[in-house]
This record gives structure tokens, C-alpha cells and sequence, in this order.
């Protein structure tokens, strides 16, 4: 009887999650630039980004956001790769306590994460991170805030919302 009591506790418990899942695990799409501009100007000024040939980021010490659209999907690969290392170190090393969702498939993949970091290789010398990293294509785009508040986080929401990607 008590066997059965914890298999039934366990499928309960199973069942429960599996609406975050389906979240947290959906496949993501490319993104228009044009998009990705209109969801940072939801929260940020048009002064406060700039651009670089294909690439779209925000200057704020708080930030780290990010859209690069490469000539090539090899080479969005290849930087998705690096930052996958770098995460897998990073978790390898127990040097992060939070949550994180990590994805990886052919054509897109995503690392979501919200909690405190002790590895700057991931995100350099942030100690709180919140946000995502994204890969699609030719695509490699970053929504990151460093700060624990509200305001911080749900800026990020607001981007990711607005590109149609999950946020932690």
C-alpha cells in the first residue's frame, strides 16, 4: 500500500509538470530585426541600442541583450556551441544555483536560467543572471539582466514575450 501511495505521488507530481514542460521545451523561430528592435524599444529608449553591420545591442550595464544574424547558419552555430561549453562548465563545476532549461536541437536551442552564477566564462562577472541565450538558424541572440529585481526581470519577459521566445 505504501508503494502504491508513492507511484501515485510520483505520476501526480509528473502530470503537474508536464504543462511546464510544454513551455519550457517549445521550438523556437527566427526573428525579423525589425522585430527585435520594436520589442527593445518596449523597454529601452531608442538612444540606449545600437547596431553593428547584423548585429542589434543595448548599451546598459544591467544588460546584456543582443540579436547577431550571421552570413552564415555555421557560424551562429558554432558561437551556439561555445556558449553551450561554457554553460556545461559552468553546471559541470557546480558554479550556478538557480534554475535553467537547456535545449539543443539541429536548426535552434536555448539556455534559460534565473539564479546566482560564480563562473565568469558563462556570462562574464555577473553574480545573478536572468534571462536567455538563443540560437535559430542563422541567428544568436542574448536577453540577459544581471540585477534581482522585478523591474529587471520583467523587462526581460517583455523582449522575450515579444520575439515569441520562452523566459525562465
Amino acid at each position: 500500500m505504501k508503494n502504491m501511495k508513492k507511484i501515485i505521488s510520483a505520476a501526480l507530481a509528473g502530470i503537474m509538470l508536464l504543462p511546464l514542460a510544454g513551455c519550457a521545451f517549445k521550438k523556437i523561430e527566427r526573428v525579423r530585426s525589425k522585430d527585435f528592435k520594436n520589442a527593445i524599444e518596449e523597454v529601452f529608449d531608442e538612444d540606449d541600442y545600437g547596431t553593428y553591420g547584423d548585429s542589434i545591442f543595448v548599451n546598459d550595464e544591467h544588460y546584456a541583450v543582443n540579436f547577431t544574424e550571421f552570413d552564415d547558419e555555421d557560424d551562429a552555430r558554432d558561437t551556439w556551441e561555445e556558449a553551450l561549453d561554457n554553460f556545461d562548465d559552468m553546471m559541470d563545476d557546480h558554479d550556478f544555483d538557480g534554475r535553467t532549461v537547456r535545449v539543443d536541437r539541429d536548426s535552434y536551442g536555448y539556455i534559460l536560467f534565473d539564479g546566482e552564477c560564480e563562473d565568469s566564462d558563462f556570462m562574464g562577472d555577473r553574480s545573478y543572471i536572468y534571462g536567455g541565450i538563443f540560437y535559430v538558424d542563422d541567428q544568436y541572440i542574448a536577453v540577459v539582466t544581471d540585477k534581482d529585481k522585478d523591474a529587471n526581470r520583467d523587462n526581460v519577459d517583455t523582449i522575450l514575450t515579444a520575439i515569441g521566445f520562452p523566459h525562465p
